[in-house]
Parts: C-alpha cells; structure tokens; sequence
C-alpha cells in the first residue's frame, strides 16, 4: 500500500515531505560522531536547504565543512553563528580562527586573538588554547609568508573531471544533483558535452536528466541532445525551454485542479505541490499521451487516496505516478 502523507511543504517548487528535514539533521549528526564528515556535510546541506538552521545543526556542519577542508564555507557558517552569539561562543571561536589559518588570514586571527586576550573575555581554560592558535597563526605566516588570501590567484575553472560519465555515475544521486546545482550561474561551455553526455546516459536518473537540462536552458546552450524517460525518447535543444513548472501544459493542470479544488485549501496545495514536483521528474516532457482534463482528474484522485479517501487509482497515468514518487523516495532514503 502507498504511503499516505501529511500536509506537504515546499521550498522553491521542490516537495519537502513531514520528517524528511529532521531526519536529515539526525542523519548528519549521526555521520559526524561516526567522523564520516563527507557524509554528514551532505545531508545537513540538504536539511539547511529546507529550514531554518539550529545552532547545533550549524555548528556541526562547520565543523564538518572544516574537516573535509571546505574552508571558506565553513567560515561563513561561522560567521552566521557569532552574529547570533552562540551558546558555544568560544568553541566556535576557536573553530573560526583555525579555518582563518587554514585560509591565511593571519592579519585577521592575529587582530581577533589579540583583542579577545586584552579584554580578559576568554574563559581562563581556553586561554592556552587561544594563545597557542595565535602562536601557531604567527609560525605559520613566518614560514609561507603573510600573503593576503584576496592576493592569492584563484582558479575558477570547473573541475570537469567531476562530471565525466563514469566518475559522475559514482557519486550519489543526492551529490550529483548538488554538483550540477552548483553550476548555476556558471559558464558551461568547457562542460557542454560532459552535460550532454549526461542527460542521454541510460544510467542517469530521470531528476538528475532533469537538473542538467535546466541547467544548459539556463544557459541557452543550442545544441541538441536526445533525453529518454519513462518510455519516451525526444531530441531537443535546452534554448527556449521554459522551467518545468511554466510549461503550458504544467500551467494548464495547475489552473483546473485548482478550479476544481477551490473549495479545498488543504488538498489544493498538496495537489499542486505534487504536480510541481513530478513535472520536474518528467522534464521537458508533459503528460505525454494523456489529455490535460484527465491528468488534473488523477492527480485529484491519487491525493485524494493519499489522504484516505474511498477512490479508485488504477491506470497507466496512475503507474506512472507512482514510478515517479519510487524515484523520489529511493533518492530521499
């Protein structure tokens, strides 16, 4: 029997299902104590997506930024904590400090240490340890030279190593959905064909098909790839393609199941955010074959069993449906 849910949430027209962010956290914390800190930096960046962060939660994933030496994230994680005076003020101190060595800021943690000390605010058992961060603060500059890190050239190139088909179909699907995520924005040409490669794998998941070709529209990348899903194969160009949730046949759903819901607030917004969601799975594609009028009718019934009521959901519209929501669960676990 389907899972039936609770009220849905969402954050940018991606679905956040009751408990999903609190087992996310747990699950971040857990790796943590188990030092898997890789581990523990994707699902609390998955979780910090979706909700407003608690402090533990933050100062965990610094800490775990720190170890896998993600440092200019972890100083701006940092950053956000002593702006709200943690509980923890020092600890974080202390992590702060260190990720500024880390990145050769030692202007920075000599002006910081130096001022905690002449205050007498430090805890008188961390003294020794503040102290012993400044020393080494002053070694290292003296050894490698107190080069200003905005003075060190940087290297923005994408690693396009990360997203050549046989290393990219080793990370999760959680961190190749990340990765392309962090593209946005950037310039995709050294890539191009690495994200081709991508979306016509047959190993790719439909999501991931989905984040890359969003990505090349984005960017207005004319070429044509071929993407197959769910038994349906198509050529097209990611130039000119609207978001998944602004197609016309998307729209057309989302206005006559809320034509006919308009009554019910409650089942109205689970409806749609389920729309929203698995018309991200089967971009660019539509609803295929089916009419519009009955793939609104069967979203209304397939919540409407969701939330325990007497309806009949069988069908080829109601398998896919169902395949789509096994995607995102088995990604989600």
């Amino acid at each position: 029997m389907r899972k039936k849910y609770g009220k849905l949430q969402t954050k940018e027209n991606i679905i956040v299902f009751p408990g999903m962010v609190d087992r996310l956290i747990t699950e971040g914390l857990k790796h943590a104590e188990d030092f898997q800190y890789d581990l523990a930096v994707d699902s609390l960046r998955q979780a910090l997506t979706f909700t407003e962060p608690n402090e533990q939660a933050l100062g965990i994933y610094a800490y775990s930024l720190y170890e896998i030496g993600e440092f200019e994230e972890a100083r701006t994680i940092c950053e956000e904590l002593l702006k709200v005076g943690p509980t923890y003020y020092f600890e974080t101190m202390e992590l702060y400090v260190t990720v500024l060595i880390e990145l050769r800021q030692f202007s920075e943690v000599t002006q910081i240490v130096e001022s905690l000390l002449e205050e007498n605010v430090i805890p008188l058992d961390k003294v020794d340890k503040f102290e012993q961060l400044l020393n080494l603060n002053m070694r290292v500059g003296k050894e490698i030279g107190e080069t200003p890190l905005e003075d060190v050239p940087h290297n923005n190139q994408i690693d396009s190593t990360l997203f050549q088909y046989e290393t990219f179909l080793r990370f999760s699907e959680d961190k190749q959905q990340q990765l392309l995520v962090e593209l946005e924005g950037e310039d995709l040409a050294p890539i191009e064909q690495e994200l081709a490669t991508i979306i016509e794998g047959e190993l790719t998941s439909p999501i991931t098909k989905s984040f890359a070709l969003l990505l090349m529209a984005h960017e207005g990348i004319k070429r044509t790839v071929t993407i197959d899903k769910f038994g349906h194969c198509a050529d097209v160009v990611p130039k000119g393609l609207p978001d998944p949730s602004e197609t016309k046949g998307v729209e057309s759903v989302l206005k006559l199941t809320g034509d006919q819901l308009l009554q019910n607030p409650t089942k109205l917004e689970m409806v749609h955010d389920l729309i929203i969601r698995q018309s991200f799975a089967t971009y660019p594609f539509e609803w295929f074959s089916f009419e519009e009028q009955e793939v609104a009718e069967a979203y209304i019934k397939y919540v409407g069993e969701m939330l325990g009521e007497d309806v009949k959901c069988e069908g080829k519209l109601y398998e896919l449906f169902m395949k789509i929501d096994m995607i995102f669960e088995q990604r989600s676990i």
